[in-house]
């Protein structure tokens, strides 16, 4: 202390946190209110699309070309794009199709089985049964199991006669399409 005055480096914190020129939070936005979570992605990964062209719309905005992600949302309503986590666009889906044998394993409870169903079944009960050996045997080494491989696709293409962007998705039994027009 000089003359009765306090040095930077003496001052309390809570001296100087009203006093900071900035909010803790640049943008004013916390991490949860980011589209990530706003718009929730309903699994980690995601198929990738890449997009060869600039996209524009009729506000004068584009879709810069690139690598983004293509998910579908919970009620399949929509697709949208992510490029880093964030959200660039939401694409309407107009048509979605599911696996009709896929569907059918999911939603029959209460259906005679066949032979060939109780095998798969049979078969079914095995694998889950290893795997839960193997799971556990994972757990004790503190290591994480390798993942399911899952089948993922996306894709886009310009339709002249239309002239509009169609985007494919398909992840595991369902497939959606979805439209921007140019």
């Amino acid at each position: 202390m000089i003359d009765g005055i306090i040095t930077p480096a003496l001052r309390d914190i809570d001296y100087l946190a009203p006093a900071a020129p900035y909010p803790v939070i640049p943008s004013g936005k916390t991490i949860h209110e980011g589209t990530i979570y706003r718009y929730s992605i309903p699994g980690e990964e995601q198929p990738t699309v890449i997009i060869t062209d600039y996209i524009p719309d009729h506000n004068g905005n584009f879709i810069k070309p690139g690598y983004y992600q293509l998910a579908l949302s919970d009620d399949r309503e929509f697709l949208y794009l992510i490029e880093s986590k964030d959200l660039i666009a939401v694409i309407p889906v107009f048509k979605l199709a599911e696996n009709s044998k896929e569907m059918k394993k999911l939603y029959a409870k209460n259906k005679e089985l066949t032979k060939e169903e109780k095998k798969e079944r049979a078969k079914k009960k095995r694998e889950e049964k290893f795997k839960k050996i193997i799971n556990a045997k994972y757990a004790v080494t503190g290591a994480t199991p390798p993942q399911e491989y899952e089948h993922m696709e996306a894709e886009v293409e310009y339709i002249k006669d239309g002239g509009y962007y169609l985007f494919k998705y398909e992840r595991g039994y369902i497939r959606a399409w979805g439209a921007v027009k140019r």
